[in-house]
This record gives structure tokens, sequence and C-alpha cells, in this order.
């Protein structure tokens, strides 16, 4: 974890200096030696997973599967808690490492699985990242900044967030908070809009599945990776306030409240148009309201709500993939002396990249990989006997479900996706040899 003890020196003088309690306040705000909330850490999981995906993803996703996307995310959502219910009881069993699920699994399985998927995870976020930081560009461009500025704007976010995310977790804790209120309450508004306009029209949710199970289960993998994000809540043990506890409950709350959400913004979706108009739409949701006639106001709120949604996600992504490395270079004994800005390094090097959405496949496949391991490392951890504040129920039928889930969700990638994945595993193995020769030579 990053030194913060110049930053806190100075934090300690102001408020010695400076004894009036508005000082006080932004002092304790900013600071960063204090842990973090429950509150704070479930934002922090919320600005990755309600992100700037359900803006962009979700028409796709109902071209996918039609009025069946409804039933994609319910699936999803159900996957997700599986997962999440077992990075919950990892997170209260292993209070004291950072990396999340690239942790549980070196804990659990040991060094060369440990390793394959901190190496998966990273390059998902420095990738996931790019992406989210073009999407920001993408928006400012169409709101009239000139077209060459396009990737210098996504340099300069990622450049921004990486400052703040230096300056501290709880200020980013309170950046996060506030907006993610705003993304909540632009699907709120977009939700509640748009069916008190439209009504309820019953003749666009048939044919219900017109693309049958294969649409359903391509639908029900473009859901998942809006949820995918709780993880990074995972990594923030360490820096909660009794985490053990705290960290299980924000992974929960984080994947109730966003499968609500999304449940309901589908739904709206589904109702407004049918199904054959959103096609390949980025920007379904503005679709949407103008196959409705919605007032122009609600177009505002919903365009600001999206491109906040690309700096949320992109400053989670950055808290998320500069712990994971941290936490990989000191088990491996990496040369990496600041992984906050190795980080942001390769998510600039991804910008550039020819086809940022073919090289994601293999973030995509490793995501998956990952989550499938966590069923299999919590009936490791019992059978260790360790215990941790919070179990998940259902033992050990959740964890077979999770597992199992995975499987199906991991084949319907599709043959692209499989490929790009083993070929990253393949190198992945590779490395770990020869990290592993390399540090016997030195021993």
């Amino acid at each position: 974890m990053q030194s913060y003890g110049a930053i806190n020196q100075i934090f300690a003088s102001l408020t010695t200096l400076c004894p009036d309690s508005t000082v006080k306040l932004i002092v304790t705000i900013l600071s960063p030696m204090r842990k973090l909330s429950f509150w704070q850490a479930l934002f922090i999981g919320l600005g990755n997973i309600i992100g700037a995906g359900i803006f962009v993803m979700a028409g796709t996703t109902i071209s996918s599967a039609g009025p069946g996307a409804i039933l994609a995310f319910v699936i999803t959502a159900i996957y997700a808690m599986t997962v999440g219910l077992n990075s919950a009881e990892l997170s209260s069993i292993y209070t004291d490492v950072e990396g999340g699920v690239y942790s549980f699994t070196l804990k659990t399985l040991g060094g060369m699985s440990g390793f394959l998927v901190g190496w998966f995870r990273v390059i998902a976020y420095s990738i996931s990242g790019a992406a989210t930081a073009l999407g920001f560009s993408g928006y400012m461009t169409q709101l009239g900044v000139p077209s060459f500025l396009y990737y210098p704007m996504a340099v300069l976010l990622i450049a921004v967030l990486l400052f703040l995310n230096y300056l501290g977790l709880r200020l980013v804790a309170n950046v996060e908070t506030a907006l993610v209120v705003v993304n909540l309450l632009g699907l709120l508004v977009f939700t509640t809009s748009t069916l008190a306009i439209a009504g309820l029209r019953t003749h666009n949710f048939t044919p219900f599945l017109p693309h049958g199970i294969t649409g359903l289960l391509v639908a029900s993998n473009l859901a998942f990776f809006a949820y995918s994000g709780f993880n990074t809540i995972a990594t923030l043990t360490p820096s909660t306030e009794n985490g053990e506890r705290v960290i299980p409950r924000a992974i929960v709350w984080s994947l109730i409240i966003t499968s609500l959400v999304y449940i309901s913004v589908i739904f709206a979706m589904v109702d407004a148009v049918p199904y054959t108009y959103y096609g390949l739409s980025s920007a379904p949701l503005s679709l949407a309201l103008s196959s409705i006639h919605a007032p122009s106001a609600i177009y505002y709120v919903i365009g600001a709500s999206a491109l906040i949604a690309t700096v949320s996600v992109t400053l989670s992504i950055i808290v998320a993939g500069e712990r994971t490395l941290d936490q990989l270079s000191k088990d491996f004994q990496l040369p990496v002396r600041h992984p906050l800005i190795l980080v942001g390094a390769i998510m600039m090097l991804s910008l550039f990249l020819g086809n940022v959405e073919s090289i994601a496949l293999a973030s995509n496949f490793g995501i998956v990989f990952s989550y499938m391991l966590t069923g299999l490392e919590v009936m490791i951890a019992r059978h260790r006997g360790l215990r941790g504040v919070f179990r998940s129920p259902g033992y050990p039928v959740l964890q077979i479900l999770s597992t199992g889930l995975s499987a199906v969700f991991l084949v319907s990638l599709g043959i692209q996706s499989l490929e790009i994945g083993v070929i990253t595993l393949f190198v992945g193995m590779l490395a770990y040899e020869a990290l592993k020769e390399t540090r016997g030579r030195e021993d």
C-alpha cells in the first residue's frame, strides 16, 4: 500500500495551525489517515458497478435477447450474488490483504493459480479503465469538444484520477459517493419518467425470447459485466474500519441495489420501445426517451449521468488495479515500486491499442475465470477450519451453483474470447515459471 507519510504530516499541521471548524471538516474529509466506513466502501464499489455499461450496453443486451433481457439480468443478478457471497465470506477470513479475488486465490490455491488470477485482474483493470476513459472522451466530443482532443482528453482524465487516488482513499470515497448519487438519481429519473410517459405497453414484451436460449446466454454475458465491479469492494478490507464485518455487508448490498436498478431500467426500456429498434445504438437510453418524446430536460439529465458514469468507473478501476498490483508485487517480490504509476501507464498505453474491444476479450475471460474459483476457495477455507465473521448461506449448494454458472458463462463468451483467454493464460503461466526460476537463482 502506498505511503502517505508526508501527506499525513501536512494534514496534521493544518489541523494544528487552523483550529477553525470548517478547516477541520475539510481536513477530515481529505485526510488519508482514517479508515473507510461502510457507506464509503459501498459507494466505491457502486462506482465500479453502476457505470457507463448500463448507459451503453443495455441496448445491445435487449437486441440480443429481446424482452428476455429482463430475464437475462435476473439470471445474472443471481449469478453475481452467488459469487458475491463467496467473496464476502473470503473477505471476512482474509482481512489483511487488499488484492480481492486475487489474494483469495493465492491464499487457498497457491502460487500458480494466485499469480494467474492476479495477472488476469491487472490486465482487466488496465484495459477496461482505458475503455471507460475513451468513453468519457466520446461523450465530450458529442458535446462539441473538437475530435482531435479525443485521446488527449482520455489521457488527462486518467492523470487527474491517478492524482486523486494518490491524495488518499477517503477523498476517492467521497468523490465516488457524489458521482454515484448523481448516477442513481439519473437512472431513477429515466425509469420513472419513461414508465409514466409510455404507460404499460404489453405488446412490446412479445415474443419474450425471439432468439431463444442462445440469445439469452449472450445477453446474460453482456449483463454480467455490468455487475462484476463488486470485487473492488473486496480489495478494501484492510482500509475499512471493522473490515471483516463491513466489507461483506457492502458487497451484498451493492449487488442488491444494482440488481434492482438494472432490472428496473431494462424493464422501462423494453416497455418504451420494441426490442428491434435498439440494434447497436451507442445511446440506448436516449433512444428510448426520443421514441416516447420525453422532455428535453430528461435528455440532459441522462447525458450528464452517462458522462459522470465514465469518470466514476475509471476512478474505481484505478483504485482496484493499484491495490491488486501492489499486493501482487508484495507477494511475488516484483520490482514494482510505484504500482499506481504503473497501472496508470499501462492504462494510458491501452488507449492506443488498435482494437480495445478485441483485447478486452482476454479481460472478460480472466474475470469469469477468477470468479469461477471463489466457490472452490470457500470450500477449501472451510475444510481448513478457517472461519470468518460472515458465512455465506446455503453451503455447499451455493458454492457449487456459482462454479457451475461460471462455467456456463465462460463457455458462452464465444470462441474468440476463449482463444484470447487461453493464450493469455498460457503467457501468464510462462511468466510465472520464469519468475519462479529467477527467484530460485536469487535465493
